[in-house]
């Protein structure tokens, strides 16, 4: 398992949360070393890693709860590490609906928020908000969603702007 730094954008974010490794090569540009239980250990944004055996697993509803033996663990810096928390409130990452982690009360706090406009992706329910715009791919904040480039495709897992619906 992999510990990601705050500092990780939502598009490597998706590569590995949202794209099957069946439709893509995850690890195509990615850095990686191979752990002690030849795993592949992802270098990019990672501040440290823990490689275990799994023993046992327990359905909790929206998440399975792996259990298992620690073989090694690795720390790589000293920076922020990522949390749930911080992805969802700062990066702006949500569960698509039909995600296992998928919240009906999340998205219906996001219903009632009303600044700006915002747009959703069909697709994987990240949230286009112009507050924040997306300064990780070249929309700097303040930036309506009308103004986006064309070109620009959603980066938590990669759908098109065309993809998108304004937020309701």
């Amino acid at each position: 398992m992999s510990i990601l730094s705050v500092e990780a954008p939502l598009t490597f974010i998706g590569k590995f949360g949202f794209k099957s490794g069946r439709d893509i090569n995850k690890f195509k540009n990615t850095k990686y070393d191979l752990g002690k239980t030849k795993v592949p250990i992802v270098k990019d944004y990672t501040i440290g890693c823990i490689e275990g055996k799994v023993i046992d697993r327990v359905d909790v509803g929206t998440h399975t709860v792996f259990i298992a033996n620690i073989e090694d663990a690795m720390l790589f810096g000293k920076q922020e590490p990522m949390t749930y928390e911080y992805y969802h409130k700062v990066k702006g990452g949500y569960s698509p609906k039909t995600a296992p982690t998928y919240y009906k009360e999340v998205d219906n706090e996001r219903k009632e928020e009303k600044n700006m406009e915002k747009y959703v992706c069909d697709v994987c329910g990240y949230i286009y908000d112009p507050e924040k715009g997306d300064p990780d791919n070249g929309v700097p904040a303040g930036t309506a969603f009308e103004d986006v480039t064309d070109e620009w495709v959603c980066p938590v897992c990669g759908a098109p702007k065309t993809s998108f619906s304004k937020k309701e």
